[in-house]
């Protein structure tokens, strides 16, 4: 992805970006919910639902993954969860941004930049999620983890189409 194309607004995903989603039912699921919808109308699913929201993401494929994420991403930072949702959103964030630059990250690369900022802010203010380290781990440890895994694909898989 070009600095030109990061710069414009990716669209939303169309029924040909899903691909054979009828094929895996994770996918199916995750089509049902999104299709058609942009973001900004999906901001209250992902407040009122994040690990669900998450697990959506993990399953989708590039192209609307790679949209929706962004999505994601601002509805982690805007903040504005339950108190004990907070935590589970911020912590969900990274842990899928971590899975796919291990697993898939053919589909995640492009959209990195876009993220990392946003990943760090997590990863420096973890307490403003009340996210206990005894339960959900050391944001700024996932963090140092992502930005190794990034830094191994990032040149390979950046100009993904």
């Amino acid at each position: 992805m070009t600095e030109q194309d990061r710069s414009r607004p990716l669209r939303i995903p169309t029924e040909a970006d899903w691909g054979d989603y009828q094929a895996d039912v994770d996918q199916k699921w995750a089509q049902d919910q999104y299709l058609g919808c942009s973001n900004e109308e999906m901001q209250k699913y992902f407040r009122s639902k994040p690990i669900e929201a998450a697990s959506d993401l993990q399953f989708m494929p590039e192209i609307p993954f790679r949209y929706y994420v962004l999505g994601y991403r601002d509805c982690v930072m805007a903040c504005e969860y339950d108190p004990l949702d907070a935590s589970d959103a911020a912590s969900c964030f990274l842990n899928l941004v971590a899975s796919k630059l291990e697993k898939e990250p053919r589909h995640i690369v492009p959209v990195m930049p876009e993220l990392m900022p946003a990943l760090q802010f997590v990863a420096e203010n973890q307490a403003r999620s009340q996210a206990e380290e005894e339960i959900y781990g050391k944001f700024r440890e996932k963090f140092a983890r992502i930005q190794t895994s990034y830094a191994k694909c990032k040149d390979r898989y950046r100009r993904c189409p």
